[in-house]
């Protein structure tokens, strides 16, 4: 029998595009109301209820008794991003909502950091690529992000686009006819070195999020590893755990 994806939850949906919403600026004249949100999405009060505890949870709003919904301001948030990265929709939806300006860098190894945290053989011959991603709408960098794709996609790599609009994953899903059945992430706070304060325009040894993504295709082969950096007072890191009855 296939094995059929879960679908997420509708209230999840919901939360998905409200939270592209609010953080693109679309409710300048004040977040809607429960009723007229059940009306444009076509769901029930639970729905929208649940939605917007989720967002509340992420610190993206505040839901006052009697006044309604506020958004909360960047500095009530601590002027961080506050994304969901929980499964592969919600990394293109991160990538979509960003932008990443990266560049080739000559052929390398792992780093022994990123090895010994993955439990991988540092070294190694990778091909290597290295950006800044940066808000849709400019600000500050998110993030700079390293990635390191397998020796086995030799011919696939230079065909490789820097600001094709897409991740490098899904570019190497289309040109290589891989696809990415499983995504791995390592998350651990470090400080900041001279490069990546220098990259990322913050001052030597800032707190930083470093997560690290292992791509693994159908066969359970890694073929892209990716390295992302964030300030720590730039982005924060959200999930949801479904609790199976």
């Amino acid at each position: 029998m296939p094995n059929r994806a879960k679908r997420k939850p509708r209230y999840l949906e919901l939360a998905d595009e409200l939270r592209a919403e609010v953080l693109a600026g679309a409710f300048p004249d004040g977040f809607p109301t429960e009723s007229t949100l059940c009306a444009r999405f076509g769901v029930s009060r639970f729905t929208v209820r649940e939605a917007l505890r989720t967002l509340s949870g992420e610190g993206l709003i505040e839901r006052k008794r009697g006044s309604g919904t506020v958004i909360q301001p960047p500095s009530a948030r601590g002027g961080a991003l506050h994304q969901p990265l929980s499964n592969v929709g919600e990394l293109l939806q991160y990538a979509r909502d960003s932008r990443y300006e990266f560049e080739r860098l000559p052929t390398g190894g792992l780093p022994r950091a990123y090895a010994e945290q993955l439990g991988m053989v540092a070294g190694g011959r990778w091909f290597r690529f290295r950006g800044v991603r940066l808000p849709a709408g400019g600000g500050d960098a998110i993030a700079l992000t390293e990635a390191f794709l397998h020796r086995d996609l030799e011919d696939v790599v230079d065909a490789i686009r820097p600001n094709a609009g897409e991740t490098i994953f899904r570019q190497v899903e289309q040109l290589a006819g891989v696809k990415v059945a499983r995504v791995t992430q390592d998350i651990q706070a470090c400080a900041a070195t001279g490069d990546l304060a220098l990259a990322l325009g913050i001052a030597r040894r800032s707190p930083c999020l470093r997560i690290l993504r292992c791509y693994l295709d159908e066969q359970g082969r890694v073929f892209e590893i990716s390295a992302s950096h964030h300030p720590g007072d730039r982005f924060a890191y959200a999930m949801h755990i479904e609790v199976d009855g």
